[in-house]
């Protein structure tokens, strides 16, 4: 195995270095030996991704440090110790996390930092499940679950009656470290609705459970459609040819269908209004200044980008975050002044910059002018080629799982990794021969929504209505296919309850967080409410969905040849170039 494994190792290094656009991905993970592993890789968009190291962090403090420590590890490992072929670094978003990236940026400035987008969307949706009347339901249908999940004589009763009724989905329990858990429970109770409720009176089962009764229909059905288009978007976003563009619209459409959503009579108009509250501040916490120009620098939404001009994301918004990276990766004044022209031809849709099409990346890589005379074409480009989240690291530790077991296995930190190092290797083998024959290489599995072309999806047309009006405050029946959803999760009482503790937690560290990722809980939303429609125009989506081609825009700009020498100012630039007046 150590032989095959050098092989392995050599092979790996020289595909790592052939790549110049990769993302570092981290997290940590316990596995069945309660060890506290660190995984890290490379990952880019529409490629497999590269295990650099799985590092054993147990009985270290896991601080901003040790993982800082832990990436350069990993990358000397692989003999990439200056890490030029990285762009970017994406993480989950708790506060230590948010202490590393801003650490990893510092010790390789021209990195740009993300927090993972799926993880974004899993704790909103744990959020808006921490509302006290909604914890309190999913604790009860999470009891009901747990007691006949775990009697081996009641399990049995269900299943037989269960069978009766023709339900053939058995019943899923929330998982914290999975996206899209807790819909898979309240779906999967709510298909065994009838079948719980004659089980659970017969008289010895009111005994073993305590007189616990199923939740009522009314409430999995308020949980199901509220969560339902959050969980669309999961599966929409997941995948490895997801960009920075494509989730930023995801999310933009699953706020056009949350804002659809109305009130009836049975639903919660508490848990309603605390929904609603927490998706606006959550989406703003969500769009940074990245995600918005990379939604920019799409070529089929670059008029959605700015379609509100009261969100305070317009075109000198654009602007000023693409002097900021040009900046950050210290450009010269001559090439930050032709970013900005590029942007205003960009911004009106002549020259080179005319039309557009659905895969945002391979438009600008065959845009007829070259990156050296274009230094747009060159940072859309990296923009584009940014993994927004960390699914593959996910999916690196689900691969370990299936090698595992905690009383039949103890394998050292070292195999482990040599082991999960040759898996990958081999598959990478088998995900390139599916690709010359021609076969599909996405990723399945029941829930995850993958499209057969690259890039946004456009065919979505029927599911945008022409007008808007906001009927406070959300909801509506989903009439969307549930049987979409299934897959294998556990949880006990307890872990349910930490797992709403940590909730509690997350929102008190983002309060004292620096880094603006984090939600701000005193954030003015006045005016920029998404779900009001307030923050992106829905005709416009109906645009991109409908995959017309952009025309550019009304307004002109007017451009001024002032010439500047020496360091220059972000400020000062867009003065000089007539995109603000302010100075």
């Amino acid at each position: 195995m150590d032989a095959e494994l050098c092989r392995v190792q050599l092979e790996e290094v020289a595909r790592v270095k052939e790549r110049k656009r990769l993302t570092f991905l981290l997290d940590g993970w316990e596995d069945l030996l309660k060890r506290s592993l660190y995984g890290a890789l490379a990952a880019e968009i529409n490629q497999y991704p590269i295990i650099l190291k799985l590092a054993d962090m147990t009985g270290r403090r896991g601080s901003a440090e040790k993982l800082l420590e832990v990436s350069e590890h990993a990358l000397k490992v692989m003999d990439m110790e200056d890490a030029k072929n990285f762009i970017a670094t994406t993480t989950d978003n708790p506060t230590v996390m948010q202490a590393f990236r801003k650490k990893f940026k510092d010790k390789f400035y021209w990195v740009l930092t993300f927090p993972c987008f799926l993880h974004g969307l899993n704790t909103l949706i744990g959020d808006i499940c921490s509302h006290p009347w909604m914890k309190q339901q999913v604790t009860k249908a999470t009891r009901i679950v747990t007691f006949f999940n775990g009697s081996h004589f009641w399990g049995g009763q269900l299943k037989d009656e269960a069978k009766r009724q023709k339900v053939t989905r058995t019943l899923k329990k929330n998982c914290e470290s999975r996206w899209y858990a807790l819909i898979l429970q309240a779906i999967s109770v709510k298909e065994h609705r009838q079948a719980l409720t004659i089980v659970c009176a017969q008289p010895d089962a009111i005994k073993k459970t305590d007189g616990l009764s199923p939740v009522a229909p009314d409430v999995i059905n308020i949980l199901i459609k509220t969560m339902k288009p959050l969980v669309d978007t999961i599966g929409n976003c997941e995948s490895r040819e997801a960009s920075l563009a494509s989730c930023m619209l995801e999310l933009i459409r699953c706020a056009k269908k949350l804002s659809q959503l109305s009130l009836d009579g049975s639903d919660n108009t508490g848990f309603w209004t605390h929904a609603k509250l927490v998706f606006n501040r959550r989406f703003h916490a969500m769009n940074t200044d990245h995600h918005s120009l990379a939604l920019f620098l799409h070529p089929m939404c670059r008029k959605l980008a700015i379609s509100q001009a009261a969100n305070g994301r317009n075109f000198e918004f654009m602007v000023r975050t693409a002097l900021s990276i040009a900046k950050q990766w210290r450009w010269g004044e001559a090439e930050a002044k032709s970013l900005v022209s590029n942007l205003k031809e960009y911004q009106k849709c002549t020259a080179v910059f005319a039309g557009g099409q659905a895969d945002a990346l391979d438009w600008w890589e065959c845009l007829p002018v070259t990156a050296k005379h274009c230094p747009l074409k060159a940072m859309a480009i990296m923009l584009h080629s940014v993994v927004p989240h960390a699914a593959d690291v996910e999916r690196y530790f689900s691969g370990l799982g299936g090698t595992q077991s905690a009383k039949r296995c103890n394998l050292t930190v070292e195999t482990f990794e040599a082991l999960s190092k040759l898996r990958s290797s081999y598959a990478h083998h088998l995900y390139k021969l599916d690709r010359t024959a021609g076969k599909s290489t996405h990723r399945k599995h029941a829930h995850m929504h993958t499209r057969p072309h690259l890039g946004i999806d456009t065919d979505l047309v029927d599911e945008l209505v022409k007008t808007f009006t906001w009927v406070p405050p959300l909801a509506a029946e989903s009439d969307e296919s549930e049987e979409s959803l299934s897959g294998p999760e556990a949880i006990t009482d307890e872990e349910l309850a930490e797992a709403f503790d940590a909730i509690d937690r997350e929102k008190a560290e983002a309060h004292q967080a620096e880094v603006m990722t984090a939600v701000d809980p005193d954030l003015e939303l006045d005016g920029n409410e998404v779900l009001e429609g307030k923050m992106y125009d829905w005709k416009e989506l109906e645009v991109v969905n409908k995959g017309t081609m952009p025309t550019g825009f009304v307004e002109d700009i007017s451009v001024l040849d002032k010439a500047a020498g020496g360091q220059w100012n972000v400020k000062d630039l867009l003065s000089s170039e007539g995109v603000t007046s302010v100075p």
